[in-house]
């Protein structure tokens, strides 16, 4: 196969980064769509005034608190500052948007997050100590106003005239009949865990749009329609090899109650032929929703069959019904003539060929990173952790998003196939394991047993912590005659930079007249408390400062002095491990 230009390799990394963004956007944010959907069932089955405050409730849900998160958690991606500027920084396309600005506020989370992170590099080397707080809080207000305005002048009317010409498109395709030609392009790219972006991001505010006018929206079930994977994992269960239909008959239930369509599209990737019975089946349940003129009034998430039936108009159930069995059926008849056809040759388990993408450090840490950081990744973790505790192997098993990982050489990422170049871009030394399916736990979980029965032993992994009790876990800044306020200055400047720096750290203070001298402590004082109490004679751990809130000392602290004494993140995780 030929490889692509260097410029289209380009573009195709800033699209998937950027739909990486999107979904840390909308994953954190989705609780709030589940209890939209429950209010409505609510709002729908009572009348009065409580109806008219719910209906209210529902509508600041879906105008103000979900465009403000989506927004927050956008800009949270760069840090927690920058989430505070994005929060300011939708408000004025919240007051401008005619309709719920969910697309919008993605956008302009995006912006402000990167603008605040570019001011921060910027100013940063240039504060000068003791200015830190006032100058980061200052940055917050100017980033986060800017943007609120560049919302209101540009980025709302433009998004707000995209989303009309793809509304505009999709009403055509509506009058014309052709809507289900959608599903060409939605049904791929669900496959490849777009199915969040699509749903929220495109579907959802230009069905709230349609739905005000006619109560109902089709667009709430086009990429939630749970049919196309029921089909393809049944079909697995029935004609796929055994391994595979073990596996699938454990996903069916997860996908069609539980919602979580991300378990079926690893079987979709393993036997791409599989992508046309997808794509007929969700054709099938759209041509159905169409022809009988049905629909959501809300969106659902997750796409599960009680909750796409709990939100359905009681007299459009038997339709909506229809169309899922539909779509699941003609799925699964594609899907059993494609898989009987060319029926795949016994894929030897390779876990035994695998190499971990090794270092000689131990591992302290499992991490299942998927690209949402939910779904299959979390049902991974939880099997392996599972099939660990019968061996009796403690050691912390975590799940998150792709984009979350944080350098660590300690820590084991498993990742399915399709995502290993991502991961050795993000976290390069780490240690890496690529598999086919989380759930194949069989297939990985010899290696990492293996792994982790050749580290150090439990005994040896004791004596290193004893062997380390006269580290300091703990830094105090003494103050004298309950003045305190440079102190508590230099906490917050020391914490960051041990922050920056993966050091470990418990920072207090405490008056020098209650002083009680302990060696796992460092003290931080200046020279009079110091010299007038001589504690040059006194502790073991000093740091005389010429100045509390000075970066410069706390810097050559951290990086070349004392590095050694000092419990550091990665040591203190081990020991948690240990115990």
């Amino acid at each position: 196969m030929k490889a692509l230009p260097v410029r289209s390799r380009i573009k195709l990394k800033c699209f998937s980064q950027l739909m990486h963004y999107f979904k840390q956007m909308l994953m954190p944010n989705l609780s709030i769509f589940i209890t939209w959907g429950l209010l409505s069932i609510i709002t729908n089955n009572l009348s009065g005034e409580l109806q008219r405050n719910l209906l209210e409730v529902n509508h600041w849900l879906t105008y103000l608190l979900l465009p403000i998160l989506i927004s927050y958690s956008g800009a949270k991606i760069f840090n927690q500052k920058a989430a505070v500027a994005g929060a300011i920084a939708s408000l004025g396309m919240i007051v401008v948007s005619d309709f719920a600005p969910i697309f919008g506020a993605m956008v302009i989370g995006l912006l402000t997050g990167s603008g605040f992170q570019w001011l921060y590099k910027w100013v940063s080397p240039r504060i000068k100590p003791g200015y830190e707080m006032l100058v980061n809080n200052l940055l917050v207000g100017v980033s986060g106003g800017l943007t609120c305005i560049m919302g209101i002048l540009i980025i709302q009317p433009v998004v707000e005239r995209s989303l009309m010409n793809i509304g505009a498109l999709v009403y055509w395709l509506i009058e014309k009949n052709l809507l289900p030609f959608i599903s060409l392009i939605i049904e791929p790219l669900k496959i490849f865990f777009l199915n969040n972006v699509i749903n929220h991001g495109i579907l959802t505010p230009l069905g709230l749009e349609l739905s005000q006018k006619t109560g109902h929206s089709i667009l709430f079930l086009m990429e939630a329609n749970p049919g196309p994977g029921v089909g393809v994992l049944a079909a697995m269960i029935l004609f796929a090899e055994k391994e595979k239909s073990i596996k699938a008959s454990g996903a069916l239930m997860i996908q069609a109650i539980g919602g979580i369509h991300e378990i079926y599209f690893p079987f979709v990737l393993m036997q791409p032929a599989l992508f046309f019975a997808v794509i007929l089946g969700g054709a099938t349940g759209t041509l159905t929703f169409q022809w009988l003129d049905i629909g959501l009034s809300t969106p659902v998430s997750p796409g599960s069959l009680v909750v796409i039936l709990a939100n359905t108009p009681p007299l459009q159930i038997l339709g909506v019904t229809l169309g899922i069995f539909l779509s699941a059926l003609v799925t699964f008849t594609c899907a059993s003539i494609l898989l009987k056809k060319h029926k795949p040759t016994p894929v030897k388990s390779t876990s035994s060929k695998k190499e971990l993408s090794m270092n000689n450090e131990s591992i302290s840490e499992i991490i299942f990173a998927c690209d949402a950081g939910m779904g299959s990744s979390a049902m991974g973790a939880a099997l392996l952790q599972k099939q660990l505790a019968f061996d009796h192997i403690r050691i912390p098993i975590t799940y998150r998003s792709i984009a979350e990982l944080k350098k660590n050489p300690e820590q084991l990422v498993v990742v399915q196939e399709n995502f290993l170049p991502l991961a050795k871009e993000k976290v390069e030394d780490s240690q890496i394991l690529p598999v086919t399916h989380f759930l194949e736990i069989d297939e990985y979980l010899p290696l990492i047993k293996q792994r982790i029965n050749n580290q150090p032993s439990q005994e040896l992994a004791k004596q290193t912590v004893q062997s380390r009790k006269g580290k300091v876990q703990k830094v105090v800044f003494l103050y004298e005659k309950n003045r305190r306020g440079s102190q508590t200055m230099g906490m917050i400047v020391l914490s960051r930079i041990a922050k920056e720096h993966q050091v470990f750290l418990d920072i207090q203070k405490e008056a020098i007249e209650q002083l009680i001298e302990e060696e796992q402590i460092l003290y931080v004082t200046d020279q009079m408390i110091a010299k007038n109490y001589s504690l040059e004679e006194r502790v073991k751990h000093l740091l005389i400062v010429d100045h509390f809130v000075g970066t410069q000392e706390y810097a050559k602290l951290v990086k070349e002095v004392d590095i050694d004494v000092f419990v550091t993140q990665r040591e203190a995780t081990t020991d948690r491990t240990h115990h």
